[in-house]
């Protein structure tokens, strides 16, 4: 069964790794690949050169969807789309983003997974995970935080366990690139400890379900 994973940024693709690679321990047979974009962008209105062509995943979905379609047919594969919803309504977004693959026929199964509001969402589901990563970690930011809310969910990660928190690291690390580089390093870390049946987030265990759904199909139609 391979996995052809198209990711929001480099953070998710991280964290994205380090969950296939628990999986392959369990199932070998299991490939993926990760296509990892340089932010969400938007749907496009008129699918100009301009518009498809921006390293954006919304941007550019239409065009990696149809060329993965075409790819990956004859195979067992499965097209997986995680996107962050910031300030969308989940379910209406999950609907656009089929809009694009019915309006491109697709026709490889394919699935989008929603991190609500952001894939640090699944890195503050696992606090087993997270403390094991950073021992010196803040649990008690945790107390206002209600597990897959709209609510800032990085500056919340970064409270929990940046020395200092939010405020101390916008001052160290001014820049987009710099803050990238710690949710990278904090997606990798508390990836690794991870266990699936401890995380709360109820999109993090809607994502890890489909994946799991698939083997098991493909399991059985080897068998």
């Amino acid at each position: 069964m391979h996995f052809q994973f198209l990711i929001e940024d480099r953070s998710s693709g991280i964290l994205i790794e380090e969950i296939m690679a628990k999986i392959m321990n369990q199932h070998p047979e299991v490939t993926y690949n990760c296509k990892s974009f340089r932010g969400i962008g938007g749907f496009t209105r008129k699918n100009t050169v301009k518009e498809t062509r921006t390293g954006k995943l919304l941007n550019d979905l239409a065009t990696y969807l149809r060329g993965f379609n075409k790819s990956l047919q004859g195979c067992p594969a499965v097209i997986v789309v995680v996107a962050d919803n910031d300030t969308r309504d989940t379910e209406e977004f999950k609907k656009q983003l089929q809009g694009v693959a019915t309006l491109n026929l697709i026709t490889l199964d394919h699935v989008f997974c929603i991190a609500v509001e952001e894939v640090e969402a699944w890195l503050l589901g696992d606090e087993k995970a997270l403390m094991k990563a950073y021992p010196a970690a803040r649990l008690s930011e945790l107390g206002s935080y209600a597990q897959d809310s709209i609510c800032g969910t990085w500056e919340k990660l970064a409270d929990v366990v940046y020395p200092g928190g939010y405020k101390k690291l916008k001052k160290d690390c001014p820049t987009y690139l710099e803050v990238g580089a710690f949710k990278c390093e904090w997606a990798g870390k508390i990836g690794k400890h991870m266990r699936f049946s401890d995380n709360k987030s109820p999109s993090f265990r809607f994502f890890i379900n489909e994946i799991y759904k698939r083997i098991e199909t493909a399991d059985i139609a080897v068998e």
